[in-house]
């Protein structure tokens, strides 16, 4: 079930026109930027694109703008399926699966930052379902990157926005135990707040 709906809802992002998807990409991005999360001095991860994810092109500039610090997920270990968080700032390479990470990463890099200290967290998605549960391609990245967020008991931690457009949500209850639940959802109609617990 689960990689029957992936295909469909990759098919929706993907049948967007250039122009439709730059302006709704940039809609989406600008309501990151109005949480409270997203300040001066701020730890956040975001993305690069793959695979017509929403484009966190217009998130990044206002990242440098405001003086947010950005990390970027490199995938070390396919095999694994390990990613860490590197800080961004400036050009980019191709990394996994061609998609961008940051330039001058040696392969055994000591400066990553855990995700459990992050402000706050920007995650690409195939999916959302109306609990906030979200559906990503299926490599189980983030899923093993933010475990610790099941585990957790009072402390808060990173606040887990996902950033999508609306034709990317779903009614369909499709999650698993191990699937990360967002706090958040940033589409180019505004932001939607889940209810957690």
């Amino acid at each position: 079930m689960k990689a029957k709906l992936r295909k469909e809802l990759r098919a929706k992002r993907r049948f967007l026109e250039e122009a439709q998807h730059a302006l709704r990409s940039k809609r989406a991005a600008s309501a990151i930027t109005r949480l409270a999360q997203f300040k001066a001095g701020a730890r956040v991860a975001a993305y690069f694109p793959f695979d017509r994810e929403a484009d966190t092109a217009a998130l990044l500039l206002a990242a440098r703008r405001r003086g947010v610090r950005i990390f970027a997920p490199v995938v070390v270990d396919l095999r694994h399926r390990r990613l860490r968080f590197h800080p961004l700032s400036g050009r980019t390479r191709r990394g996994a699966f061609g998609i961008a990470i940051p330039h001058g990463i040696p392969h055994r890099n000591l400066r990553w930052t855990e995700p459990r200290w992050f402000d706050l967290i920007v995650v690409p998605l195939v999916g959302v379902d109306g609990g906030g549960r979200r559906l990503g391609m299926g490599g189980g990245f983030y899923d093993r990157a933010l475990t610790f967020r099941r585990v957790r008991r009072s402390w808060k931690g990173p606040r887990l926005v996902g950033l999508a457009f609306d034709c990317q949500r779903v009614d369909t209850a499709f999650a698993d135990t191990w699937d990360v639940r967002l706090d958040s959802l940033a589409t180019e109609s505004g932001l939607t707040h889940f209810r957690q617990g």
